[in-house]
């Protein structure tokens, strides 16, 4: 069976290999299609939520979309006039293994590598 975090309450939560504490942590809620309950992302300097407080800048979810191979999700600012974070993911299942990875990037060209798990 290949696992689908569009299709299971938990968690995307992503972390950047390059040592620089970017990282991501998507809430997901169960129905057939990317439903983002909360979000939390960080660059290593600043970060980003949607129950944002303190010095946390607010986004809200934008569009997204999963299947078996791939997810793609989109925060926007809360005006909604630019995406602010985005994340683009690739997924591979074998028969006892799953990996997933890809790209986080921030407005303003931070991009970064990540590695996720699904909880």
């Amino acid at each position: 069976m290949h696992a689908r975090p569009a299709q299971a309450s938990g968690d995307i939560i992503c972390d950047a290999t390059d040592g620089s504490g970017a990282s991501i942590s998507i809430g997901v809620g169960h129905l057939p299609v990317l439903h983002v309950l909360s979000a939390f992302a960080t660059d290593g300097v600043d970060t980003w939520s949607t129950n944002a407080s303190g010095d946390e800048r607010p986004f809200i979810f934008g569009q997204g979309y999963a299947d078996n191979t791939r997810v793609i999700v989109d925060f926007t600012d809360p005006n909604v006039e630019r995406i602010v974070v985005s994340l683009r993911l690739f997924q591979a299942s074998g028969d006892k293994t799953y990996a997933e990875a890809g790209v986080l990037s921030f407005e303003g060209a931070a991009v970064f590598p990540v590695q996720c798990i699904n909880g």
